[in-house]
């Protein structure tokens, strides 16, 4: 056998090559030229940006510097106030303001200050008239203009015999018209500063003042202003400062060279990947080939023992696949008897490719499929429901799984009875576990929508009658074609997703959806003033959250919409409790956790209100109980003290106690024993008990001295509490020391 099949092959698969591969190589070097022209004018955006914000950070420091030394600076002020024999120390002192500004900023080449009172400038240490100085037409300039600040691109010169230099010049006047100060930054000295923002051999970044002026056309050498001039404006900026320009591009002839270099590399790279393609082809095509040979052989081989002695040309090797494939048909067709027996699954997998679009339909794979499963030609008018079982969890809990298969086939049963009363068809499909979704095909009536509700309204009615569950329903719009279908199953869902605000055991058809007004501001203002509150343990925080659930209901959100605002409030409480001791963030978290393991349960914001104010609740006691035990200690702690330095007060009572602390008598009973350990009368005999003991040791005072100085008024009072404590009697204790 030749090699034709092989020959075919390579020259199906080389054309297709070559054709893709132009493609995709003019498609690759059309973006790549157009990426690198936006990157180009993004880096010249940011650069001209940068250069904008440096050139206004620098002139206005400057210019700031300048102006607080005019106002606060007392030696700045005297020298403009001085004349005559005093303008020398003045002149010293003015010198270490110069000096001072030029150390401060690198840019100022010089500064020199012009005295109206006396028409001297103060240059270089010394002052000289103005009609000497030789930038005294500069000045008469200045004086005479109503608002300068920053002059661009001109020639300074701080003596007659020195050579100019480019410098842009800050005018700022001193006092009420008293003189000047005026500041040369040098230009080459700023635009070396510049240039260390970008790279001159592919960049050029041009400044022009007010007047157009291009500052660099004397600041520059020849051939960067040949560089300059030559490129393309990339991109411009303007500054709110000075009012100068900013232009950036690149060079023509070192962008021109370099992407050229590059295209070259590209070009050599691609005609190799081409090679390598065609290499490649060869190589699969022989490589597939193989398999196909060996599949031929393997066929004459078996046709040849199953026909002993019968030749097989050249020209028979297709029929012998024919006939393989053939055989292979007829296998086929038998599994595929068999694959029909599973018909209620493939039906189901088709409804969800019907409703999902995960698979696209023409209209006659359509209309195959309707009819392979004896179903209705969707050229009419239907829409879709979704019935989803209410309170489900407490259905899984109540049934047993056969009971649940059982009532959820009853209720797509009670879906087909419906409809046939209505004479329409349905097509309905457990999906998921508690929501059946079905296909309704409304009647050719004059009234489809009476028919329809009536077919709703019937089927609740039946499901109330006959089970001990409710459903409710969300319907989509009506539609005319598959895509109106699939719109119609999302808007079906979409509905439900508003069960829970509109309660249970229902019908919420998509067109009644109310449209949410999802006031972000109104939530976070709720949810602020109640975490405050639970943080402070005030009592009004029960209000801020049944005000959020009453926002909640006149938002009308949907189910997503009111999970999205109760994470936001716990990330909220969650930031807050943060802030608080480990032992109330200790609290919260336990009580999160219980509310998220049961936060999927809840089917309407009744059912998330009531679990949520639950946690809530407990919340708040809680902390409110450990605010108060922490409060409480520190009472009792005041109060012993306060027993242990007043025991000897024959008036000392509990009574007497919760007065001076106001706290109840039997509360704070209870907190004595609570916290102490003991009650509040065995304490008090106790202090006073110790007191007589340490009075006997210690001085020879009668015994009934001593019993009042304790707090006994009455002896006998004394000696039974002496007695009970110590287990003798006062006098017998004395003796016995």
């Amino acid at each position: 056998m030749n090699n034709n099949w092989f020959r075919r092959l390579l020259l199906s698969y080389l054309p297709v090559f070559f054709i893709v591969t132009t493609i995709l190589f003019i498609i690759f070097f059309q973006i790549f030229n157009e990426q690198n022209r936006k990157e180009a004018l993004k880096a010249n955006e940011f650069l001209a940006s940068q250069v904008t914000q440096y050139l206004d950070n620098s002139l206005r420091s400057i210019d700031f510097k300048v102006l607080r030394e005019i106002l606060t600076n007392p030696n700045l002020k005297n020298y403009y106030a001085v004349t005559g024999s005093d303008d020398v120390y003045a002149g010293i002192q003015a010198v270490q303001v110069i000096d001072e500004l030029k150390i401060e900023y690198p840019l100022i080449d010089s500064i020199y200050m012009v005295r109206y009172r006396d028409d001297k400038v103060f240059s270089n240490g010394k002052p000289v008239p103005i009609e000497e100085f030789p930038d005294a037409a500069f000045i008469e300039d200045s004086r005479a203009a109503e608002t300068q600040k920053w002059v661009g691109g001109r020639t300074f010169r701080a003596f007659p015999t020195e050579e100019g230099k480019q410098v842009i010049t800050l005018i700022r006047g001193v006092g009420n018209g008293s003189g000047l100060i005026v500041v040369n930054v040098d230009l080459q000295t700023l635009q070396k500063s510049i240039m260390q923002m970008y790279d001159p051999e592919f960049t050029f970044v041009n400044i022009y003042n007010r007047s157009g002026g291009n500052l660099w056309d004397s600041g520059v050498t020849e051939e960067h202003a040949v560089k300059s001039s030559s490129g393309e404006v990339f991109s411009e900026f303007t500054s709110s400062y000075s009012g100068w320009k900013v232009q950036t591009g690149l060079n023509n002839g070192k962008v021109v060279k370099f992407a050229l270099k590059f295209y070259n590399i590209w070009f050599v790279f691609a005609v190799a990947v081409v090679l390598i393609g065609v290499v490649w082809v060869i190589y699969v095509t022989r490589r597939n080939y193989k398999p196909i040979q060996q599949i031929v052989t393997l066929i004459e081989t078996v046709a040849s023992q199953k026909q002993p002695g019968m030749g097989h040309s050249k020209e028979n090797e297709f029929r012998f696949i024919q006939a393989t494939l053939e055989r292979m048909i007829d296998q086929t067709k038998q599994y595929q008897e068999e694959y029909e027996e599973n018909l209620i699954l493939q039906k189901k997998y088709f409804f969800q490719e019907l409703l999902e679009g995960t698979r696209e339909f023409t209209g006659d794979e359509l209309a195959a499929e309707m009819n392979k499963f004896n179903l209705p030609h969707l050229d009419v008018r239907w829409m879709v429901m979704v019935v989803e079982i209410d309170r489900y969890s407490r259905f899984v809990e109540e049934y047993h799984v056969q009971d649940q298969s059982l009532l959820k086939f009853v209720l797509s049963s009670i879906l087909q009875e419906s409809a046939r009363k209505e004479d329409t068809e349905v097509w309905a499909e457990w999906i998921s576990d508690h929501r059946l979704y079905a296909i309704l095909w409304l009647p050719e009536t004059t009234q489809p929508e009476e028919s329809e509700r009536r077919l709703l309204s019937g089927y609740l009615e039946q499901v109330a009658q006959y089970l001990n569950f409710t459903v409710t329903i969300g319907i989509g719009r009506v539609a005319v074609d598959l895509r109106g279908l699939r719109a119609s199953f999302k808007e079906a869902v979409h509905a439900l997703d508003y069960k829970a605000v509109l309660g249970v055991n229902r019908i919420i058809p998509y067109g009644d959806v109310p449209g949410s007004t999802n006031d972000v501001y109104e939530f976070l203002k709720t949810i602020s003033l109640l975490v405050q509150a639970m943080r402070l343990s005030d009592d009004d925080w029960d209000k801020h959250f049944d005000k959020l659930f009453k926002q909640i209901h006149a938002s009308m959100l949907s189910r997503q919409e009111i999970m999205n605002t109760i994470q936001l409030l716990f990330q909220h409480v969650n930031r807050e409790f943060a802030e608080l001791p480990r032992e109330y963030h200790e609290l919260w978290a336990e009580v999160m956790s219980h509310l998220l393991r049961n936060l999927e349960d809840w089917e309407t914001a009744e059912d998330l209100q009531e679990l949520c104010k639950d946690g809530f609740q407990k919340l708040a006691g809680q902390m409110q109980a450990l605010r108060c035990s922490k409060k409480h200690r520190t009472h009792i702690l005041e109060i012993r003290k306060y027993i242990e330095e007043n025991y000897n007060n024959p008036d000392l009572s509990l009574n007497y106690l919760s007065d001076l602390f106001d706290i109840n008598p039997k509360y704070l009973s209870k907190l004595f024993k609570d916290e102490i350990g003991e009650k509040f009368v065995d304490l008090l005999i106790s202090q006073r008990i110790e007191k007589a003991k340490q009075l006997m040791q210690e001085t020879d005072k009668a015994i009934q001295e001593i019993s009042e100085e304790v707090g006994y008024t009455n002896y006998n009072s004394f000696n039974r509490a002496f007695k009970n404590v110590v287990g003798v009697a006062p006098s017998d204790y004395r003796k016995a020391i």
